[in-house]
């Protein structure tokens, strides 16, 4: 033991200085790549803009080279971000990548961006670019060229160029029917989508509603998923914008909406079913659908949400229901809901003229909205909520006097009313016609009713649907299931392999 710690002390000093003499080496190496580092050199909005393109191009060609459908997956899902950053300079140079110099084409799409000068290609983009035109054409993929167009048509749609933008999209639709394969779907969906935006930017939407039914039997018998729900919300988009209730609803009803749809997609579909259902007097439903799709949307599609809470909050005023305050003080949708709110406290009030100077003030934004028909309804609602105030307030009351309350013309429609809010549950009162005068009857407990178990149930219902989502939501991994079916494989040639020893160490020991 002493000759150990002898042994330990003496070798100590010389760990140490190796030590030391690590910590230089490593500072000198440091010190060197310190040197060797160059500033980096930012690049410009037009050349990131460019290099987007060009890699969202790149992916669109190994997805066709290689066969993988993810690959064109993910150009069309980072479409939305090239859109944002695209500028003139950039979007007139990438075209170059899908057009030769010369091509008829490429000199309309250029004139459809506006004459820019040349880019200027700064550190490694430069090298990248290629000097001539991408290829030859025939060797330039047709979906590099529907992918290029379709920036093209959403440059001209954020540019107020909506004509020049409908012309640009039939074009790219044409190119998409004569050219379809099965890699290509999301790029043909997108480019509907773009086609029925266009159009109905010009008031063209009822011109093109032949085209669109007859793409959508084409993707319903090619499985095109993607295809299929693009077009059924173009479809019922367009129905709606033209009052086409009824068509509307049978679409919805004769057709089936794809599980596999993506969130901002579902949304859409669920906002139309709630605007249809709350047209055909459906509010319970359409509730439901409105309540999934606000759910269901992305959290920076504020336009959206503002728009499907307007609408849910009228559907729930026609429910009986007053919104919770929370919904108004959301800090995307606080301003624009001003005026609902307005007019959500003169339903719960009660009161029937505030009602009414709250929906002349408001009356243009209410009709900009599409909802002022369903809001002309909510008068009804007012007059309940006051029938039943005065129901809680009071034990008996002539009907008169509700007459006056109300605001009504005299104690006949007031009958009336009172008569209409008893069979709907509303009240539970009796009308004493003979000496003309309401008397509510005893408040019962409310846990001796149905009431609490239709609202578990409802709970339940809710939870059990948000689970179900929830596992359809789940993403796996493209051939998964491979590697399960590899590690089986290896285990049995094992096991093979071990037997065959097994059999030559007995014949050895046989020999």
């Amino acid at each position: 033991p002493h000759c150990a710690c002898v042994i330990f002390l003496h070798s100590t000093p010389k760990l140490s200085e190796m030590a030391k003499d690590g910590k230089d080496e490593k500072g000198g190496k440091g010190k060197k790549e310190d040197k060797e580092k160059e500033p980096e050199v930012k690049k410009s909005p037009e050349v990131l803009s460019y290099e987007a393109i060009r890699d969202a191009v790149g992916m669109i060609n190994r997805s066709i080279s290689t066969g993988e459908e993810r690959f064109m997956s993910r150009a069309m899902r980072n479409f939305g971000r090239v859109r944002r950053g695209l500028t003139p300079s950039s979007l007139a140079q990438s075209l170059t990548l899908g057009f030769e110099e010369g091509d008829a084409r490429l000199d309309w799409l250029k004139s459809a961006v506006g004459d820019v000068a040349p880019m200027e290609m700064d550190g490694a983009a430069a090298d990248d670019t290629p000097k001539e035109p991408a290829a030859e054409a025939s060797a330039v993929e047709p979906e590099v060229k529907i992918y290029l167009q379709l920036l093209v048509v959403g440059y001209l749609i954020d540019g107020k160029k909506f004509a020049e933008a409908a012309e640009c999209s039939t074009t790219v639709v044409d190119l998409v029917s004569q050219n379809r394969r099965r890699l290509s779907n999301d790029l043909a969906a997108k480019a509907f989508f773009f086609y029925s935006l266009a159009h109905e930017l010009i008031g063209a939407s009822a011109t093109i509603r032949t085209e669109l039914f007859a793409a959508l039997r084409t993707t319903t018998l090619r499985s095109d998923e993607a295809g299929q729900t693009v077009l059924l919300n173009q479809l019922l988009r367009n129905f709606l914008e033209h009052n086409l209730i009824d068509q509307a609803q049978k679409l919805a009803s004769k057709t089936a909406f794809p599980e596999s749809a993506s969130n901002s997609e579902a949304a859409r579909y669920l906002y139309y079913l709630g605007r249809i259902g709350a047209i055909q007097l459906e509010y319970s439903s359409a509730y439901a659908n409105l309540e999934l799709a606000i759910r269901k949307a992305p959290k920076g599609a504020i336009g959206f949400l503002q728009a499907a809470n307007k609408l849910a909050i009228i559907v729930k005023m026609l429910l009986g229901e007053i919104p919770a305050r929370e919904t108004f003080t959301a800090a995307t949708t606080r301003r624009s809901l001003k005026p609902y709110l307005a007019l959500t406290q003169a339903v719960r009030a009660g009161d029937l003229t505030r009602f009414s100077s709250v929906v002349q003030e408001f009356r243009s934004t209410f009709e900009k909205d599409k909802n002022y028909t369903l809001i002309l309804r909510l008068r009804h609602s007012v007059i309940k909520t006051g029938v039943r105030m005065i129901s809680l307030s009071y034990s008996r009351i002539s009907l008169v006097d509700v007459a006056q309350k109300l605001q009504l013309d005299g104690p006949e429609e007031a009958e009336y009313i009172v008569a209409k809010a008893i069979r709907d549950g509303v009240i539970d009162a009796v009308i004493v016609h003979e000496e003309g005068y309401i008397r509510s009857n005893e408040v019962l407990d409310v846990y001796g009713t149905t009431e609490p178990q239709a609202a578990f149930h409802s709970r339940i219902q809710f939870c059990l649907n948000l689970y179900n989502d929830s596992v359809k939501a789940m993403r796996y991994a493209p051939n998964a299931y491979r590697k399960y079916l590899e590690k089986s494989d290896d285990g049995r040639e094992r096991a093979a392999t071990e037997v065959e020893i097994a059999e030559m160490e007995e014949e050895e020991g046989d020999f």
